[in-house]
């Protein structure tokens, strides 16, 4: 009698170890890819290096052997300017911080819709992709999404960590099932969430009349030749510039480009270009939303938010406000929710 309910105890035991089992495999891999950013002033010059070494951004002649020289001489020039504007948001990126907030606030929406859990990977600073990869593999996690933060596609950003995560996987022997959000340019929570934030912004100043506004959706940059090459990025931004047009009814918005570098054709219009321009022709009031990011980091805390402010104050606008990146909004989300729900393509 004994022996029989010790076995019918060993039973339950090893069938409720299996459902546990069962259900740690059939979790879903979250990974929410970004840029990254340094996390102290003595971390600028590593990223910028991590940075200029990328070869889905610099292509070099014999890239084996001069890439890694040649993000060494740059990341070294460009350390002094970088270290400068870091410092004067606080003495690093808030970018990591403000990911693993987006990380976990997904994370909570997606309990009630099943089993997942949310990682956060970065493309050029920690945690970067080995990091990351290592300890999916420790968790047997066999099933991966990959949801970058970027909506429109470009080969310099999703492309690029992309990438990086899938040789990842090559180095640790990993090799689970990996399906990746693409792009969502214009998913409509993510617009509705933009709207929101530009309307409250607008009530913010002096006269919150839209006709009394001009409004700048400022991108990141890409060199003209990227595009040439095929790189949807122009057309994606376009895209959302477009559907947020519709959206808010604003009479007077122009779409524009910032952060180039470097002696190649960007695209265009630059935006300190718009901001001169738009002051001569008697703007007072400016609102600046940065429509490529979903979250605050250097280009919007310190080149909108300090650099673009004083130029727009020395061209004659009185009242001159960066929106803030949507961040942990609710309206983004859940627009992430539902793309993590839509499940990606394979890759």
């Amino acid at each position: 009698m004994f022996h029989a309910c010790t076995k019918r105890t060993r039973s339950v035991v090893e069938s409720a170890h299996s459902l546990e089992t069962d259900a740690m495999q059939n979790r879903t891999a979250v990974v929410l890819l970004n840029l990254g950013g340094p996390d102290s002033l003595d971390a600028v010059e590593p990223f910028l290096f991590n940075l200029f070494s990328d070869p889905d951004i610099f292509r070099l002649p014999l890239g084996f052997l001069t890439q890694k020289p040649f993000a060494r001489l740059i990341a070294r020039r460009r350390t002094p300017e970088a270290r400068h504007n870091y410092a004067a948001i606080g003495g690093k990126s808030p970018l990591l911080e403000n990911t693993v907030l987006q990380a976990r606030a997904l994370e909570t929406e997606l309990r009630q819709h099943g089993g997942y859990e949310v990682f956060v990977c970065m493309r050029y600073w920690h945690p970067l992709s080995d990091a990351v990869v290592t300890e999916l593999k420790q968790k047997n996690l066999t099933q991966v999404l990959l949801l970058p933060l970027y909506p429109q596609y470009s080969r310099t950003t999703t492309g690029s960590s992309v990438n990086e995560f899938r040789r990842a996987c090559d180095r640790a022997g990993y090799r689970p099932e990996i399906r990746l959000v693409r792009h969502w340019p214009t998913h409509p929570e993510y617009l509705d969430g933009i709207v929101t934030s530009v309307m409250q912004a607008a009530q913010q100043l002096p006269d919150s009349d839209p006709d009394r506004i001009e409004l700048l959706f400022s991108a990141h940059g890409l060199p003209k030749k990227i595009v040439a090459q095929g790189d949807p990025y122009q057309r994606e931004i376009e895209s959302t510039y477009e559907a947020l047009r519709s959206r808010l009814g604003f009479p007077h918005t122009t779409l524009c480009y910032q952060s180039r570098v470097g002696p190649l054709e960007w695209l265009r219009p630059y935006t300190e270009d718009v901001i001169r321009e738009k002051a001569a022709a008697g703007c007072r009031q400016m609102l600046v939303y940065p429509i490529a990011f979903v979250s605050d980091h250097s280009e919007t805390l310190y080149e909108l938010g300090i650099q673009y402010a004083e130029l727009a104050k020395q061209a004659g606008i009185a009242h001159y406000r960066v929106v803030p990146a949507l961040n942990a909004h609710p309206q983004l989300i859940r627009a992430l929710t539902d793309l993590v729900r839509q499940g990606g393509e394979p890759l």
